[in-house]
């Protein structure tokens, strides 16, 4: 059997108008489309922008304490009650990526993760930390 054209013009709506009724079928929803905007992602760019030469105090699940963002990608950390740590960072769109040194409270240091990072007007999120700007 041969498609002309027309065929599979016909053919692509078809496919389409199943695919929307197996979306609305599988969210348990009668909306065909949500038109709610999900989080803007922020650029590599921006993040090193709000980031870079910049002290930010963190606070996370398990520590406290503050991070200086050198401009060339290199980092000091001190661990509130704990010590400090060297470390590199780097940004990847919507991530924060940083390592640390080994340190005496971080024996094998840590190798580069990436994290979501988000957030506005001096509060933003890398992973489950929150970061401010330190004064």
């Amino acid at each position: 059997m041969k498609l002309t054209n027309r065929g599979l013009g016909r053919l692509a709506a078809v496919s389409a108008v199943a695919l929307t009724l197996a979306a609305c079928a599988s969210t348990g929803t009668n909306n065909v489309a949500n038109n709610s905007p999900g989080p803007e992602v922020m650029s590599a760019q921006e993040i090193r922008g709000v980031l870079a030469g910049k002290s930010w105090k963190f606070r996370g699940p398990n520590n406290t304490g503050t991070t200086l963002y050198a401009e060339d990608g290199t980092s000091l950390v001190e661990v509130d009650g704990k010590g400090t740590t060297r470390g590199k960072w780097m940004t990847k769109d919507g991530q924060l990526c940083e390592s640390f040194d080994p340190a005496p409270f971080l024996p094998g240091g840590v190798p580069m993760s990436c994290y979501p990072f988000s957030g506005s007007g001096g509060v933003y999120q890398a992973g489950k930390a929150t970061f401010t700007l330190a004064s």
